[in-house]
């Protein structure tokens, strides 16, 4: 009886502890991004959904979500967006890039294609308002999918 006890409380012990090695690894040592974060200026909401390499390319391809709350059109393309790796900004390259007028109200979805070296360590998309204002999403470090 005293080793079933025993048993019992080893087992415990053991999902203890690597539960506590789960939520440890999950929450501090995995990289932070900014992937799904969204970010206000002016009443347009912008939402980085997603950053991938493209195979077999020096490309990478950014996936917006975009949502107008203002009380006017606002024009908004993936030509307003950047990327810097190692300090060194790339901009938009082609590839089905998203750009349109957007109703007030009214939310659009679409990718921006940019260049991209083939060394990173971590990546920041910076968005450029008409008036200058910048927002930034740090992208981490991008891989294929």
């Amino acid at each position: 009886m005293k080793n079933k006890k025993k048993l019992i409380i080893a087992g415990i012990a053991t999902a203890l502890v690597l539960a506590v090695a789960l939520v440890i690894y999950t929450t501090l040592l995995q990289p932070k991004t900014d992937i799904g974060k969204t970010q206000d200026i002016n009443g347009l909401f912008i939402t980085v959904s997603d950053a991938q390499l493209i195979s077999n390319s020096q490309k990478i391809r950014v996936h917006f979500k975009i949502k107008n709350d203002t009380e006017q059109k606002a024009g908004i393309g993936a030509g307003d967006f950047y990327i810097t790796v190692n300090k060194k900004a790339y901009r938009m390259v082609g590839g089905d890039n998203f750009g349109q007028e957007l109703e007030k109200g009214k939310t659009i979805t679409g990718s921006g294609y940019y260049e991209f070296p083939k060394e990173q360590d971590n990546v920041l998309l910076t968005y450029t308002s008409p008036e200058g204002e910048k927002l930034n999403w740090d992208l981490g470090k991008v891989h294929e999918k």
